[in-house]
């Protein structure tokens, strides 16, 4: 049966990654290893043996990511109860030994969780859960010279709207928006787009006739 060990150290370059989040971990940080250590008996053969050392090979995390790798129940049975016998812990700072024995409680359910690693600069954001349109308006970049993005919803008004007027012909259409003191010149589907627009998007009327 395997056991584990663990190791502290501050990261000689930039080229791992945590395990967890998978981040870099940038040069000079504190990180925490995990590792599989197995016996692989002395009859094992070379492949048994190469395996076995791979295994033996540190996974590197966050410090503040490491509590999240397993659960309370596996790191109460795995995780040393004295800091001090954990691999590199006495080489670590007095500011840096108090933030891992911090960390190591909360393995245990001891103490809250600690923060997990922000990401770091230049990765991209999460995605905003409010949807954005790309789409512009085009009756307000001719009309006021500037390009407006539309909402989803502007958008789907503004559809309904096509939906309701597609039956007028051209004339209809153009009717419509001499009334109102628009434009009035283009094809069908250039005029329906912005009758549409106008009276979704709520475009005052300048005419005796409003939408």
């Amino acid at each position: 049966m395997p056991t584990f060990g663990f190791e502290f150290e501050y990261a000689k370059s930039a080229r791992s990654a945590c395990k967890q989040c998978k981040e870099k971990i940038e040069k000079d940080t504190l990180r925490v290893g995990l590792k599989v250590v197995t016996d692989p008996g002395e009859e094992a053969d070379a492949d048994a043996r190469k395996k076995a050392h791979a295994m033996e090979s540190a996974k590197w995390h966050h410090l503040g990511c490491f509590p999240r790798i397993k659960g309370k129940t596996w790191f109460r049975q795995h995780l040393p109860e004295e800091p001090l016998s954990i691999a590199g812990f006495d080489a670590l700072k007095k500011e840096d030994q108090a933030e891992v024995k911090l960390m190591l409680s909360s393995c245990r359910g001891e103490e809250p969780a600690p923060e997990p690693t922000e990401t770091p600069k230049g990765k991209k954001r999460a995605a905003s859960k409010e949807p954005k349109s790309s789409k512009k308006s085009k009756f307000f970049a001719k009309e006021n010279d500037a390009v407006s993005a539309l909402s989803t919803e502007e958008q789907q008004s503004i559809e309904a709207v096509k939906v309701e007027l597609a039956k007028k012909n051209v004339a209809a259409l153009g009717a419509m928006l001499a009334q109102n003191g628009l434009p009035k010149s283009g094809r069908k589907d250039e005029l329906l787009e912005r009758v549409a627009e106008a009276k979704a998007l709520g475009v005052p009327c300048c005419g005796t006739s409003c939408w």
